[in-house]
């Protein structure tokens, strides 16, 4: 189910930060890539990583393992801003960056032709539906069905990782999606989790992007280094014409 398209992506430096960027129709989706210790997440650091990326504002959530997804509007006086407590953020509005904070759990965008999303899930939050409500959510936004939406699945931790107890591996079951594709014994893959629950919404075109957070030295995994653990950031925008800005592509 779904594939890996990390050959559309093309490795770039925003902020003096290593990333991934992809430009899909006139939308642009970022994931950045560790560091793995050392950066948290904070209003400062996006300023700059918008700054970069040529944005007219940026916002993020307090992210709490909800299923809470919040409409952005147009940004006011505050160019970045903490939208409250939520771990989902939808819009229609040119230049507007939506940013998720990650060290494990799953960043997911979703791209329609007129919004996107970008969303924070872990286990509990994946469990409670957030991947439904952020479909639905922005499909009415956009007016159109779930069919027209492609999800990136950013960095996070794989199975061979994420040893779960029973009471976590019962509850992502009783959603209804089935094991096999995301359970391996005491296992959990969340991207696969995701990708089987997006495919019964109805978004066919799924892809993850990016290798196991935990395996990865350079990427942030707070399994692996615990409170030390640094924050990934993943980032979409719409844009009716692609910036140049000043993002270096790596070598």
């Amino acid at each position: 189910m779904g594939s890996d398209q990390g050959s559309s992506f093309f490795p770039v430096a925003v902020a003096d930060e290593r990333a991934l960027r992809l430009d899909d129709g006139d939308a642009t989706v970022v994931f950045g890539l560790g560091p793995a210790v050392g950066c948290a997440a904070d209003g400062g650091r996006l300023h700059e990583i918008a700054k970069a990326l040529g944005l007219r504002a940026a916002r993020w959530a307090r992210q709490v393992h909800s299923s809470t997804v919040v409409r952005v509007e147009a940004p006011r006086d505050e160019p970045e801003a903490c939208v409250g407590a939520a771990d989902g953020l939808i819009t229609s509005e040119i230049g507007v960056g939506l940013a998720v904070w990650t060290a494990d759990c799953v960043p997911m965008v979703l791209v329609a032709p007129g919004a996107v999303a970008a969303v924070h899930a872990g286990w509990r939050g994946c469990a409670d539906g957030i991947a439904a409500v952020a479909v639905s959510r922005l499909t009415a936004l956009d007016g159109t069905p779930p069919e027209t939406l492609t999800a990136y699945l950013g960095p996070a931790i794989s199975a061979r990782h994420y040893g779960v107890g029973p009471e976590v591996a019962a509850t992502l079951a009783a959603t209804g999606v089935d094991p096999t594709f995301w359970l391996h014994g005491d296992r959990v893959d969340l991207r696969n989790f995701l990708t089987a629950q997006l495919a019964t919404l109805g978004v066919s075109r799924v892809h993850s992007i990016g290798q196991c957070t935990f395996h990865s030295p350079e990427l942030a995994s707070y399994r692996r280094d615990g409170e030390e653990a640094g924050r990934q950031w993943s980032l979409v925008f719409r844009t009716p014409t692609h910036p140049s800005s000043k993002l270096k592509v790596r070598s």
